[in-house]
């Protein structure tokens, strides 16, 4: 833990920066300016939009009545999300080029591609994460360019390997986002309680989030990039590490969202799951988009006639999925949902 003394109360804005920017592996900063602390917390660059910045005065009790969850209404879903001519340079190397689509609030699009095709980047310029060097972006009507802190706390974006603070426990850890969001304590604590349920974790909330598996930290990982209702909703692989049953339930979940009217990105190589969730696809490689539209928009663009094959139901995942609810192995959501 590294400590810093101010005379004053620092920008926000300027720390927002300093610890998006930063490349540190988990990192809590305390900065004591008159007797209050402000803290900031940080993953590897991978992550980088873990990073927050929160002034954490005494605790205030939790109330005995924590209230009930609450949708995002119509005027925070805002426009959804706008890209024009995005393009995107690290030095002499241009990772983006002339990318533009735009994913109005309900819908979802997916973008596939290879290693190094410029999926991660896309989305960490959706994210704010990144300042854009040409062209546009704006998410709920907000730009990038202009006021990119204002865009990071519209969007939720989980990355493919998530940065979570081991030492410490779910409810914790995610308590701490809820705040730097500016949640109100009983609805932030509902809903932590409710999200950690539906994904099977709420037994697990008093142990050091560093003794979870890769999934239960994905799992994490969703719920925090989702607790405070974001307009856009902007996911690396989201279900990368889990098993069978996990990643149907995020899945589900996230089909959900988009029926409340979220703007869903979605980059993944997984095109079994692709199917069900996209309304539109993107394609890209070196930087550039190759072909984007709904799929019998590219069926037609690409003269591929559809073809019909003869699947056996109940299938692999199926029975799997039987099998763990029967012995009681499923989260409460993932087996109401059989």
């Amino acid at each position: 833990m590294l400590a810093l003394q101010y005379r004053q109360r620092p920008s926000r804005s300027a720390l927002a920066a300093a610890v998006f920017g930063a490349a540190t592996d988990r990192l809590v900063l305390v900065l004591v300016s008159s007797g209050r602390r402000f803290l900031a917390m940080v993953g590897r660059h991978h992550n980088l939009a873990s990073g927050a910045l929160l002034t954490s005065p005494d605790p205030a009790p939790r109330p005995a009545n924590m209230g009930s969850m609450s949708s995002p209404d119509a005027a925070h879903l805002g426009a959804g999300v706008e890209v024009d001519g995005l393009i995107k340079d690290f030095g002499d190397f241009r990772a983006l080029e002339d990318v533009t689509f735009t994913v109005r609030p309900g819908e979802s699009l997916v973008i596939l591609g290879e290693n190094g095709a410029g999926k991660t980047t896309t989305l960490r310029c959706l994210a704010g994460v990144l300042k854009p060097t040409f062209g546009t972006v704006h998410v709920g009507g907000i730009s990038v360019a202009d006021d990119a802190e204002a865009v990071r706390a519209q969007v939720g974006l989980l990355s493919e390997v998530p940065g979570l603070y081991e030492r410490m426990t779910a409810p914790e850890y995610l308590d701490f986002f809820g705040r730097v969001q500016g949640m109100e304590e009983g609805t932030r604590q509902a809903r932590i309680a409710e999200l950690l349920e539906m994904f099977g974790l709420a037994s697990r909330s008093g142990v050091w989030m560093g003794s979870f598996s890769k999934g239960m930290r994905q799992k994490v990982a969703l719920v925090r990039a989702t607790l405070h209702h974001p307009s856009a909703l902007l996911l690396d692989e989201p279900t990368s590490s889990m098993d069978p049953a996990g990643a149907r339930l995020t899945w589900d979940y996230i089909l959900a969202l988009k029926r409340e009217g979220l703007a869903v990105v979605v980059c993944t190589h997984n095109l079994r799951e692709t199917a069900r969730v996209a309304d539109r696809l993107a394609v890209m490689a070196g930087g550039r988009i190759l072909a984007q539209g709904t799929l019998a928009e590219l069926q037609a663009e690409l003269g591929l006639k559809p073809r019909y094959v003869r699947t056996v139901v109940p299938g692999l995942e199926d029975i799997y999925m039987e099998v763990m609810a029967r012995a009681g192995r499923l989260p409460t959501a993932a087996a109401t949902a059989l």
